[in-house]
């Protein structure tokens, strides 16, 4: 597996990677007028606006087998989404130490949020050595403004 920087020539399949990983994650833990906004258009978007702060697993051949997105500001973990044929092969593991290793020295601590029922995510992370520091809302980014979203917000420190 390699970890690096996305490239513009990986845009084609950075948004539907993160479209399939979010909706396994979300579909039904999210206000239906969150699900509503998260069609394609909307990763597409979002995939070019992060670009320069994505890192990327691949594969021996370049096949995508997932993406971090990274709030370098304030130590963000905005985005961690895995392709579902390389679940359980240590790639969202190595996308989550390469995250933690570019943010250490920068940030005390690098955060994240995840809905309360995303209970594999939540595990996945508490397996990681980050804790859960308790309920917050997040205000979802739409293209007509946010959406309140229930969460929990996990940290670790580094």
């Amino acid at each position: 597996m390699i970890i690096r920087p996305a490239r513009q020539a990986d845009l084609p399949n950075l948004a539907p990677l993160w479209r399939a990983a979010w909706l396994d994650g979300h579909d039904g833990h999210v206000p239906p007028e969150l699900m509503a906004a998260r069609g394609p258009g909307h990763f597409a978007a979002h995939a070019e606006k992060y670009l320069a702060t994505t890192l990327v697993a691949t594969d021996t051949e370049d096949r995508l087998l997932g993406l971090i997105i990274l709030g370098d500001e304030d130590g963000e973990v905005i985005q961690l989404a895995v392709d579902g044929s390389a679940r359980g092969q240590g790639v969202g593991g190595a996308l989550l130490q390469a995250a933690e290793d570019r943010f250490r020295g920068r940030h005390p601590q690098t955060w994240l949020a995840v809905v309360p029922g995303n209970t594999r995510a939540r595990r996945f992370y508490e397996l990681h050595g980050w804790r859960d520091t308790g309920p917050l809302t997040y205000q979802a980014p739409t293209a007509t403004g946010t959406v309140p979203v229930p969460v929990h917000r996990y940290v670790k420190e580094l």
